[in-house]
């Protein structure tokens, strides 16, 4: 998904270690966004690689920016053994 939006805050780029399904130790990186295309507010994030390549990135809260993401649907068991539902947005591009 394609869309023009503006920057409304831009969280630190963050590094955190994890150990993966085989036992290795590995780190997720990512920046967060808060964004809006003038009608919803939303939170997207950069991750990987790509968010290291833009951790010194400034936007600028004054222009729109056009942003390329992928949105997905996961489903969970809370506690009490509902089913739950979160969205995730990552942003695969920014200019």
């Amino acid at each position: 998904m394609e869309k023009l939006v503006q920057i409304i805050q831009t969280l630190p780029f963050q590094e955190r270690a994890y150990t993966d399904r085989n036992d290795q130790r590995q780190t997720f990186a990512s920046r967060g966004f808060v964004l809006s295309d003038g009608v919803d507010n939303f939170y997207a994030e950069m991750q990987g690689d790509y968010a290291r390549s833009m951790k010194d990135f400034q936007p600028d809260p004054s222009i729109i920016h056009g942003v390329q993401m992928q949105i997905s649907c996961r489903n969970f068991q809370d506690k009490d053994g509902n089913t739950r539902y979160t969205n995730e947005i990552r942003i695969t591009k920014m200019s």
